[in-house]
């Protein structure tokens, strides 16, 4: 399925939330396409002058009128994708085909101190919880680790290698080193 690129340096995964402002042309002309037929778009990340390989199809949920006049929109990550054939269109705006990957299989192990982690984030970070309402599952390891992956400061190549996985073990693993590490974690 062809659809229409937002290229941010953000990061967002299934069921991760963000708000965005929309000022230019093309992106306002993205959105108004993804409202009307519901279809929605793929946030995209950029390295240099290209865009990466993968990406989150995202559903817009939400949107505004921001105090300055610009369109403000929020958006809830739906799916990891592949993208192919990208290329721009007239007005600038990127295209590609956007190829749906699996869902990651939901995990029966409990997130444990990653959950309790990511609840204390919340907590020291309220502008950032407060786009999740009581939307939290900090006792469901996907959405945990999921969450994680987009706060924490890792370039893109390693943003692209774990969307690309098919399941959450490396992840898991990655973020309960990085956090004992840093002591956030009890041994």
């Amino acid at each position: 399925m062809q659809l229409g690129l937002f290229p941010l340096p953000l990061f967002l995964l299934p069921e991760g939330v963000t708000r965005l402002r929309i000022f230019e042309p093309r992106y306002v002309r993205l959105v108004k396409e993804s409202m009307k037929d519901n279809r929605g778009f793929v946030l995209a990340m950029k390295e240099g002058d290209a865009l990466c390989t993968f990406g989150t199809h995202v559903n817009i949920i939400d949107f505004e009128t921001l105090p300055d006049g610009l369109l403000g929109v929020t958006i809830k990550g739906s799916k990891r994708v592949k993208l192919s054939n990208i290329g721009q269109e007239e007005d600038g705006l990127w295209v590609a085909d956007a190829e749906a990957l699996p869902t990651w299989e939901d995990s029966k192990e409990h997130p444990g101190f990653l959950g309790d982690a990511l609840s204390a984030l919340f907590e020291a970070h309220p502008e950032h919880a407060a786009q999740y309402g009581t939307d939290r599952h900090f006792d469901d390891l996907n959405w945990v680790c999921q969450r994680w992956l987009e706060v924490l400061p890792l370039a893109n190549n390693q943003r692209q290698w774990f969307i690309a996985q098919n399941d959450l073990e490396e992840a898991k693993q990655f973020i309960a080193v990085l956090l004992k590490e840093e002591n956030i974690l009890e041994e």
